[in-house]
């Protein structure tokens, strides 16, 4: 996300490029508005947050109606255990390489098959009981009961 962001401030724009941490002081600065989606049943709004920041609730899309996914995610799934799902989206950290090494060396040490989404890289070499996923709607993955629990902290997903 950040360097989709920069790339537009840059091309788009003609401004300079921004650090996280000045583009997160900006926004705490600025008071910009934003939203968590998980539920506040859940995990409740902390009392000590600013009004400008909201827990909304969950999102939810039907994006699997007419979703058909690769043979080779249908010969994963079915090849085993259910998989963890870890998803990072477009929020990968500073470090994703290390990021996808500490992912890999859990999965290894516990035994369990991952799906990553938003991590690996296309040319990286996973083992076999670890699938790199794209654009996979979370619905499809629900209704073939592959995942059973659902965490998620700030922008990272880790769904079990």
């Amino acid at each position: 996300m950040h360097d989709i962001i920069n790339e537009f401030r840059e091309k788009t724009l003609k401004l300079s490029s921004l650090h996280t941490r000045k583009a997160v002081r900006a926004m705490i600065e600025e008071r910009v508005p934003h939203t968590y989606c998980w539920s506040p049943s859940l995990v409740p709004k902390p009392s000590d947050w600013p009004d400008y920041i909201d827990v909304s609730g969950f999102f939810f899309l039907d994006l699997a109606t007419n979703y058909k996914p690769s043979e080779d995610l249908v010969r994963f799934l079915e090849a085993g255990d259910p998989p963890i799902y870890i998803g990072f989206g477009s929020i990968t950290g500073h470090d994703p390489r290390h990021i996808l090494k500490i992912v890999l060396e859990a999965l290894q040490a516990t035994g369990y098959r991952g799906l990553i989404s938003g991590l690996a890289k296309d040319d990286d070499q996973l083992p076999s009981n670890v699938f790199k996923i794209d654009n996979c709607p979370h619905d499809w993955l629900f209704q073939h009961g592959k995942i059973s629990l659902f965490l998620q902290y700030e922008d990272y997903s880790f769904y079990f």
